[in-house]
């Protein structure tokens, strides 16, 4: 019996060390790999997740879907209500934690949650006896602190809605979610916060998604959902990948400085305090209604020609305005010696000049091939383009995300596409010059360019 009893208590004492050291599959859970160590990409902006559980979910999902385009941290644990991350935000924004040029935020379900000493659930959640963690009122209060920190790490910012409460939740009432999710709104629009409205992604799906009944949290295929969306909201946030430094070989065209590389009418194209290039138009009058108006004073050439290469411009759109990125170009007939990436608010532009085919907007193929999405941020905000030219092989991508990808040597008839719709050009597009100027079109409307940067392949 003695030896029986020894040996118990010798177990007890083992799983009591591991408990405490975590040496022992006895205590060690598998570490969540939301919370595994990022190695940043120095040439990549730098993401940061901030929410409960719900982001702790698509965290990895998220930061799969921004492979190559952005270091993706989060906050280490569950950010809890909004006192939670009041008390935390010192410690998370630190500045040797590094600097944030994205911020993408959540706070609600624990604040929403009802809770009760005496409850034996998970969490001490009890929606008939409890008291609720922090009032609408002490929510937006909260939020309010917790905006200002934000704010001051000069981040773009952006906010969550709180996912969709459930019927049988134990702690939370149903119609709560949408409540707090009304107050917070009203804060980040007071801020100019952009809304990522997770509620809407999944109201009327937690039954496909939800783990179980009653329970506020998904299944995997739901978490891969969220990080989706999550990722798609971050993208149009992300500033260029190290603005203006050329990759290994490169060479930056435009700094910001001067026109050394350029070839441009007088006056045609100014330098702005933030290093960009920006087109001018000139007032002349309308010979048919005697009427002032303006007229663009030119497009800008670069001084060399290119073959092969790889492209890398920020550029900005006025609302309504229509431009281009002319290459493998002759400055001398650009419309039918060359090709052109259109670039353009399409809203904008359509409102005042109507319906436009889909091959002239923007991230197109000029004319021969319509962009697969509009990847444009808001008119108004910068936007990264890179093209690659490499024999006949040509692709386009806008903030991350490809408009279109070509094999010239498809278009083998002058004024036809591949798909039977014609083009403008007399010449068949397989037979343009596979080497010319890069430029950058001055329509009539105020564009802007910078970190121009171009690598030779």
């Amino acid at each position: 019996m003695r030896s029986i009893l020894r040996i118990l208590l010798s177990t007890f004492a083992v799983l009591l060390l591991a408990a405490a050291t975590g040496d022992s599959a006895f205590a060690q859970k598998k570490k969540n790999p939301a919370f595994a160590k990022v190695t940043d990409d120095p040439d990549l902006p730098r993401v940061l997740l901030i929410g409960d559980s719900i982001s702790i979910g698509y965290t990895v999902a998220a930061r799969e879907a921004l492979k190559g385009k952005a270091n993706v941290h989060r906050v280490p644990g569950n950010a809890g209500h909004t006192g939670m991350g009041i008390a935390g935000l010192p410690k998370w924004l630190d500045e040797e934690n590094g600097k944030w040029d994205v911020i993408h935020f959540n706070w609600g379900l624990w604040d929403l949650c009802y809770r009760n000493p005496e409850s034996k659930t998970q969490g001490r959640r009890d929606k008939v006896n409890g008291k609720i963690t922090h009032s609408v009122d002490e929510y937006v209060a909260n939020l309010e602190k917790i905006v200002v920190e934000l704010k001051k790490t000069g981040a773009r910012l952006i906010f969550a809605t709180t996912t969709p409460v459930p019927e049988e939740e134990a702690g939370r009432k149903v119609g709560d979610d949408k409540t707090y999710n009304a107050a917070a709104i009203s804060v980040m629009k007071e801020h100019g916060i952009e809304i990522n409205d997770l509620h809407a992604v999944m109201a009327g799906k937690m039954e496909k998604y939800g783990v179980k009944p009653g329970d506020v949290h998904f299944k995997p295929e739901g978490s891969e959902l969220l990080g989706k969306m999550v990722a798609a909201a971050v993208l149009k946030q992300l500033p260029p990948p190290n603005p203006g430094k050329p990759k290994d070989g490169g060479t930056v065209l435009f700094d910001g400085k001067d026109f050394d590389h350029w070839l441009l009418a007088e006056g045609s194209w100014e330098i702005e305090e933030d290093g960009s290039m920006v087109c001018r138009m000139q007032d002349v009058e309308d010979k048919k209604s005697g009427k002032k108006k303006a007229r663009p004073m030119g497009d800008i050439w670069s001084r060399k020609e290119y073959g092969d290469f790889e492209l890398t411009v920020s550029y900005k759109l006025t609302e309504g305005a229509n431009s281009g990125v002319f290459y493998r170009s002759n400055m001398n007939n650009k419309v039918q010696g060359g090709f052109e990436i259109q670039l353009m608010d399409n809203v904008g532009f359509q409102k005042t000049h109507g319906k436009k085919d889909a091959r002239k907007l923007n991230g197109s193929f000029y004319d021969c091939l319509a962009p697969k999405s509009d990847p444009q941020n808001p008119i108004g905000e910068w936007n990264t383009l890179t093209l690659t030219c490499k024999g006949p092989m040509i692709a386009c991508s806008i903030n991350g995300t490809e408009t279109f990808s070509v094999n010239v040597d498809d278009w083998n008839t002058p004024g036809k596409n591949p798909d039977g719709t014609t083009n403008k050009f007399k010449t068949a597009m397989k037979d343009l010059p596979r080497k010319g100027r890069i430029g950058f079109q001055n329509h009539g409307q105020v564009v802007w360019f910078k970190d121009v940067t171009i690598r030779e392949l």
